[in-house]
């Protein structure tokens, strides 16, 4: 970065003037310290810290740290209620709309009412 760029950067320059109308002094000013650094890159990195907030984490174990030590049983619990609820009337249909499953259940019910054993008393007589 230029020093000229830099210095549009900085309390008085013209990007931090709109930077500090879009974003409050504070936000300006986090983006004019990077700035001073004199990396486009931490000016971005700056930037996106701004308008979106700190990084989140992405490491599992720290994920799974953080839940175990602030609320053991909310993930659990909030996984199984959705879960529950997807679970709802549309996945049984979807389920018997399968052609193996209505074979199965036909021959489940033909099983429970004793059809193999008619079956087979007359496949014997014959």
């Amino acid at each position: 970065m230029t020093p000229a760029l830099i210095a549009r950067y900085q309390p008085g320059g013209d990007i931090y003037a709109k930077l500090e109308v879009t974003y409050t002094r504070k936000g300006a000013l986090v983006v004019a310290q990077a700035a001073q650094s004199g990396d486009q890159f931490a000016v971005t990195d700056a930037l996106e810290r701004v308008k979106y907030g700190e990084r989140l984490s992405e490491s599992t174990a720290r994920l799974f740290w953080g839940q175990i030590t602030t609320d053991p049983f909310e993930a659990p619990l909030a996984s199984a209620n959705k879960a529950i609820g997807t679970i709802g009337s549309s996945a049984i249909i979807g389920l018997f709309k399968n052609p193996w499953v209505l074979v199965a259940v036909a021959a489940l019910v033909f099983y429970a009412l004793g059809g193999f054993g008619w079956a087979w008393n007359k496949l014997k007589l014959t």
